[in-house]
């Protein structure tokens, strides 16, 4: 198989263009995000019936060349893990390249393992062993050494093998469309694009406060992520959770009330501060009628728990039964939701209506 690596827009736009007659594509991203508040996107891996490709995406200021085989309905995106990837690609072109083909709810499917990593599932289906002790590479130095640019191919050369396998078990067992629709839910651009609306869920113990106490969090939330975008660093490197439910709680709008808390150092402080009062004072003189409601449940009680426990038995034992990964069928968190009464759930739909949902009904209303 021909080995090629691309550091310019000229082969890019040579190699795309070959692209665009394929009837699949693996692809993986290498990229880095510890220090960055997007992820930064180092290296493209592609694999067709004859090419290993590895784009130098640092080395490429412009990849748009890359929509067209990557938008292209009659070409098949193949992913081991998909979201992550997708969310590479939503950032670069506010979209996601569809159809998807994630190997990983394939494996799920057919009984491989849950959330089944790379190298498992590689191991199983090829019986080669990946060395992953590349896994902490720092991918945006450059030169990267041969062993480095090997280490990122390996993650398409096996993955191709990897999906024709499991692409022939699956039509053998009659459960493509099983995966097909698994992999449609992740094409809605809503769960990649920011809302800002629904920051302030993402806080760790926001469930714990008022709601008078949720309008301040959700826009000291907006505030600090809008830092983060500025100053291109992780949200949590510009205040933490902890800090910013705290501000929530106190609600300080003096800076005596605030320096009072010492809640921040003193540059922070000095930089801070007013912006954060602002938020404060803003969120309490906002109409009480649009304050957040808490996005957290009430407990189960004592019936819905023994409930729970039966549903997931019997999620277990289906998911044994059809030899699928349970997480397929339903996590904990749908099934709570059906004890709770919600109905509008994909455990009820299609395909899982059949193998397990309307069991599940039955089993609830007993």
């Amino acid at each position: 198989m021909k080995i090629q690596q691309i550091k310019n827009s000229k082969e890019l736009q040579s190699y795309c263009k070959d692209l665009i007659n394929q009837d699949w594509l693996v692809i993986d991203t290498e990229f880095i995000r510890e220090n960055t508040y997007y992820p930064k996107l180092c290296l493209i891996q592609i694999a067709t019936k004859d090419r290993i490709a590895c784009i130098d995406t640092l080395s490429i200021e412009d990849l748009s060349d890359l929509q067209k085989p990557l938008f292209r309905n009659e070409i098949t995106k193949v992913f081991h893990g998909a979201s992550q990837d997708l969310e590479i690609f939503f950032n670069l072109f506010n979209s996601i390249p569809t159809p998807i083909f994630d190997t990983q709810i394939a494996a799920g499917a057919l009984g491989y393992g849950d959330q089944i990593s790379y190298a498992d599932i590689v191991k199983t289906v090829c019986d080669v062993s990946i060395d992953k002790s590349l896994s902490r590479t720092a991918w945006d130095k450059r030169p990267l050494s041969e062993q480095e640019i090997q280490y990122a191919l390996d993650d398409v050369k096996y993955l191709t093998e990897v999906f024709h396998i499991l692409q022939q078990e699956l039509k053998q067992k009659n459960r493509s469309h099983w995966v097909k629709e698994e992999c449609s839910q992740m094409y809605v651009d809503e769960k990649y694009r920011l809302n800002f609306d629904t920051l302030w869920k993402l806080v760790k113990g926001s469930g714990k406060l008022l709601p008078d106490q949720l309008m301040a969090l959700k826009l000291l939330a907006i505030w600090r992520e809008k830092q983060a975008i500025e100053s291109d660093l992780p949200r949590k490197w510009v205040m933490n959770d902890k800090t910013l439910r705290t501000l929530a709680l106190e609600q300080p709008i003096t800076e005596a009330e605030f320096l009072q808390h010492e809640l921040l150092n003193t540059k922070q402080s000095k930089k801070y501060m007013q912006p954060l009062m602002d938020c404060i004072i803003k969120a309490q003189q906002t109409p009480e009628e649009i304050w957040p409601k808490s996005h957290k449940a009430s407990p189960l009680n004592r019936e819905q728990r023994k409930l729970l426990k039966s549903a997931l038995q019997f999620t277990y034992e289906r998911a044994e039964e059809l030899n699928v990964a349970p997480s397929l069928l339903a996590t904990r968190s749908v099934l709570e939701k059906l004890i709770r009464g919600q109905r509008e759930l994909s455990v009820l739909q299609s395909w899982k209506h059949e193998m397990i949902g309307k069991d599940l009904i039955e089993l609830l209303a007993q």
